[in-house]
């Protein structure tokens, strides 16, 4: 989750920064440009982009896994993609670090730790996405896979690539950014700026809505009887204003508006009871007073009987 926020927030920040004009991507594999260090070895995998990948088992030693290519790019914001996949997903440990660099390595411009739990299974491709601003003048820019951790699990490299940030759009079934704007997680068809096929989690969410529903406690606000709300129920099976099930299914619910329309019906609940309390409070009087009429005409029948 934490890549996935990293990958929004820098891709919709820098995306708007540069105009790249013509800038393609640029890929690059063991045939163009990635230099496999000692420990990695060429396996054959007919999964893989040319039928071959990159092999680091867990049992190799520590270090680098790849290094290059040295290339001069455009300046411009990009997405560093790297094509891995895992023998075993199970770990949270770090297995090595992604990384791009220029200088020779002095000065970096995206890092991240690669942990075998960021894949969704075991033996499967996924693509790992960085963004990245290149200034410029960066003739000897780096692509590497540095700082891997022994006996965690066999980790598999196809590929590297830079795509322009500011291409049109951005599809994955993890991170979608569309061309008009809107960003789906978990969805390729985002319907709203922010789609989200799953659950949330979050400690606290504002939302900002106008026009509170203040208005019921205004003099002249028409709240009804109970005798008509239960025929509006009857005949509709939900409060009147509320949505019902049928359309809450088709469309969802706008969270602010549906406060609004709860924070209505409490209000105008409160009133009822208000009503309520003071026809109770009516009828309590009335009773006190029958009561008090009944009392005294047994006294008056018990004085005419002594009479007699």
């Amino acid at each position: 989750m934490k890549q996935l926020l990293l990958t929004l927030t820098f891709a919709l920040v820098f995306g708007s920064c540069f105009s790249q004009g013509s800038v393609s991507t640029l890929f690059y594999d063991e045939s163009n440009g990635l230099n496999v260090i000692e420990g990695t070895t060429m396996v054959n995998d007919g999964s893989a982009n040319g039928g071959t990948c990159m092999f680091r088992p867990a049992s190799a030693s520590g270090g680098t896994i790849w290094a290059g290519p040295y290339v001069g790019v455009t300046a411009g914001n990009y997405l560093l993609q790297v094509r891995i996949k895992v023998t075993s997903n199970s770990s949270t440990a770090d297995l090595f670090m992604l990384d791009i660099v220029s200088q020779y390595g002095y000065v970096t411009h995206g890092a991240l730790w690669i942990k075998p739990n960021m894949f969704r299974a075991n033996n499967e491709w996924q693509l790992i996405t960085i963004p990245v601003s290149i200034p410029h003048g960066i003739t000897n820019l780096e692509i590497r896979g540095m700082n891997f951790q022994p006996g965690i699990t066999d980790v598999y490299v196809d590929y590297v690539q830079l795509i322009p940030s500011s291409l049109p759009g951005l599809y994955s079934n993890e991170l979608t950014i569309s061309g008009n704007g809107n960003v789906g997680i978990g969805t390729i068809t985002p319907r709203e700026k922010l789609s989200v096929n799953g659950n949330i989690r979050a400690r606290e969410i504002k939302v900002e809505a106008t026009n509170w529903p203040d208005y019921v406690f205004e003099e002249g606000y028409g709240v009804g009887t109970l005798e008509e709300l239960e025929s509006y129920i009857k005949a509709n099976k939900h409060l009147p204003g509320m949505p019902g099930a049928k359309a809450v299914e088709t469309n969802g619910i706008a969270v602010s508006e549906m406060l609004k329309l709860q924070q209505q019906k409490i209000e105008e609940l409160t009133l009822y009871l208000i009503e309520q309390n003071k026809s109770i409070g009516t009828q309590n009087e009335k009773l006190l007073q029958q009561g008090k009429q009944i009392k005294l005409l047994k006294n008056q029948i018990n004085a005419i009987k002594k009479k007699k």
